[in-house]
């Protein structure tokens, strides 16, 4: 074989073999967050896979409410489904009682689904619950829990959302940049946790203002954290502020952190807060948004327990 023929031919052999890689990357994207030896795992591609085969069941599930086919949105819930919202029994039949009975009090009723983003097995759905045209709504955070191609466990938190906010920020909107509501890249799974559980355990449990500040400061520090929670303004002073009311009024105040839940920069704290002012028992649903290990943006959702 001659030099120029065996030169022609691997330059055809690398051709081939950069169309059949590019072609991997193409469709096999790097998992962001994960250590560049796992990128490509078994496991991790299968969590991704069945994080996106949630995801797109619980869409699903609320497209069929949004319909009113509360046929096909049974089909998306296991029969022996576990309630912690509070007031609804446990089981499918129960949650698709009380579905058509909201249906039939707003027939225009309809989910507006915000933010949608899941880890392992749970889905977080940040949404606008619309009962009739010109209704503010209420903002809603569902948490589910999926097996086997089901919904198995369903957590909410529910709050009105008020005619006017006196800060002139929305309860659903999205303000820090970029402007999307859907989980980026922006930080890991574990980082996001690492700030909003932070948050919890250095800020909100803790009754020492002094101790607060600096908490404060290593969670959010100059950003500006865009604040959606109705009646608290922008900036971390404020939230010093707030938190200063609340341990003023009770200081035996207390958040006891049930879960957290993340994708990328995203995530979820979901709690039962003791002693909120004159509030004995509330459930809240805090989400943020996370960049290099700060908090940028918050949205919650709080609701009272009924007594006993």
């Amino acid at each position: 074989m001659s030099v120029t023929i065996a030169m022609r031919r691997s330059r055809r052999l690398l051709i081939v073999i950069g169309v059949v890689a590019a072609t991997l990357v193409s469709t096999h994207p790097v998992a962001w967050g994960t250590a560049p030896s796992e990128q490509y795992s078994p496991t991790v591609v299968a969590v991704q896979a069945r994080e996106t085969t949630n995801k797109t069941l619980v869409k699903r599930f609320f497209h069929a409410v949004n319909r009113g086919d509360l046929t096909a949105a049974g089909r998306a819930l296991h029969v022996d489904l576990v309630q912690h919202k509070p007031g609804l029994a446990n089981g499918r039949e129960a949650l698709l009682r009380h579905q058509a009975a909201l249906r039939a009090k707003h027939p225009e009723l309809r989910y507006d689904i915000k933010r949608l983003f899941a880890e392992g097995n749970l889905v977080v759905v940040h949404g606008n619950l619309v009962r009739e045209r010109g209704d503010a709504g209420i903002a809603v955070m569902n948490v589910f829990r999926l097996d086997d191609g089901r919904i198995a466990e369903q957590w909410e938190v529910s709050q009105e959302v008020p005619a006017a906010s006196a800060i002139g920020n929305d309860m659903f909107s999205t303000l820090s940049a970029p402007q999307v509501s859907r989980p980026l890249p922006l930080s890991t799974d574990a980082d996001s946790k690492l700030a909003a559980g932070g948050l919890f355990a250095e800020v909100i449990n803790e009754p020492d203002a002094a101790l607060r500040r600096q908490g404060i400061d290593r969670y959010i520090g100059d950003n500006t954290y865009y604040q959606h929670f109705p009646g608290v303004p922008n900036g971390s002073a404020a939230l010093v502020e707030f938190m200063d009311a609340v341990y003023a009024a009770q200081p035996d105040y207390r958040a006891d952190v049930k879960f957290v839940v993340a994708e990328g920069d995203l995530v979820l704290v979901y709690a039962h807060l003791k002693n909120l002012f004159a509030d004995p028992e509330v459930l809240s649903a805090d989400l943020f948004r996370v960049r290099d290990g700060r908090l940028l943006e918050h949205w919650v959702a709080l609701e009272t327990l009924p007594a006993g």
